[in-house]
């Protein structure tokens, strides 16, 4: 299970790469969020998302236990899940939406602006994978508020 929980939460150990692997996470989830919608079906990516969100609390969990630490950074499933939110809500490639999403995850994740702060204090796993989720949240938002603008 110390195995699994490694390559799990570090994306096959990308996250242990030395350079941006919070960036690298966000980036797997729009990849596989492409290979999702054009080569098999937008309800794999969600089966996907929804599966490595149930997963993860255990497995983050294991691992901090094992490297008795709070947040590292080689974890990055979390990356995936918060960059995950609103790639859910997009069903078609327009680049521009997906630099959106991805700057905007970016920067609420890196700044953590409130309450994306308060959910990262949160105790084991759950601080771990929460901030992120807020983050992808406001990136939704984001998203949303751009959608409504083209509307108009």
């Amino acid at each position: 299970m110390k195995i699994f929980s490694e390559y799990f939460v570090t994306i096959f150990k990308v996250g242990l790469l030395p350079f941006a692997p919070g960036t690298l996470g966000s980036l797997i989830a729009i990849l596989i969020w492409y290979v999702s919608i054009y080569f098999l079906s937008i309800y794999l990516f969600y089966i996907i998302v929804i599966l490595t969100l149930i997963l993860s609390f255990s497995t983050i969990n294991n691992y901090l236990n094992e490297k008795k630490k709070d947040d590292p950074s080689e974890v990055i499933i979390d990356e995936f899940l918060g960059q995950s939110i609103p790639l859910l809500f997009i069903f078609e490639f327009y680049v521009f939406e997906l630099l959106l999403v991805f700057v905007a995850f970016r920067f609420f994740d890196i700044f953590k602006i409130y309450p994306v702060n308060k959910a990262e204090n949160l105790e084991g796993s759950f601080g771990v994978i929460m901030d992120d989720v807020v983050a992808g949240v406001y990136a939704l938002i984001i998203l949303m508020i751009y959608k409504i603008v083209l509307l108009i």
